[in-house]
């Protein structure tokens, strides 16, 4: 009877280290957002570019790094011969389709509409506001946190992240005035670009933690 129960305990201990075994998180295998702007930074031509990439590399911090990879300038100036790098940089790839007016899928770009009023709920949106032909301020919402704001040349834009952590890509010719009432959002001015945020003032090529 011993040696019976002494089988069932071996066996239940077996059964417990597997599970934890297999409660483990799989591996990270996404690349290093800092490690493939790395790669981009040596073939800058535009010095003012080439200032910014290495700037954020520097700072070994994965959401400033995600924010000079998703830089309009940097991604036209420093690009790799062969093409290398596994980062996907907004724009590339044909015009992005319209945003819904009401809520964006997450992980899904889009570019945004007039009136430029699209919220994401949700989260995790990436949304671009173009230059409008009348003049009109783009005001994307991120309920959600975690977006991605382009402000394109010749974009007002006045975004809001009430959820938190979201990247402003502030780019030439762009004025942004962007509120974080979550918290922990990066914001990035390019040089001739018109930053109007208390937190963030305005000098150029600006990258500010708020």
């Amino acid at each position: 009877m011993i040696g019976w129960r002494l089988g069932v305990v071996a066996a239940l201990a077996l059964l417990v280290a597997a599970w934890a075994c297999s409660s483990e998180p799989p591996p990270d295998n996404s690349p290093d957002p800092c490690a493939v702007l790395g790669t981009e930074c040596p073939y800058c031509t535009d010095p003012t570019a080439k200032e910014n990439c290495e700037s954020a590399v520097a700072t070994s911090d994965d959401i400033q790094c995600t924010v000079a990879l998703s830089n309009a300038q940097i991604a036209a100036d420093c690009v790799v011969p062969d093409g290398g790098g596994d980062a996907e940089i907004d724009g590339e790839g044909g015009a992005l389709p319209a945003c819904d007016p009401t809520v964006v899928e997450p992980d899904a770009g889009c570019s945004c509409e007039e009136p430029c009023a699209t919220s994401c709920a949700a989260g995790g949106c990436d949304i671009t506001c173009p230059a409008s032909a009348t003049g009109a301020v783009c005001t994307p919402s991120c309920g959600g946190g975690r977006c991605v704001i382009h402000c394109l040349q010749g974009a007002t834009c006045e975004a809001s992240c009430s959820g938190g952590s979201c990247i402003w890509d502030c780019q030439a010719g762009s004025t942004c005035a962007s509120s974080c009432a979550g918290g922990g959002c990066v914001q990035q001015c390019a040089d001739n670009s018109v930053c109007n945020n208390t937190p963030c003032p305005s000098p150029p090529s600006l990258m500010c933690n708020y």
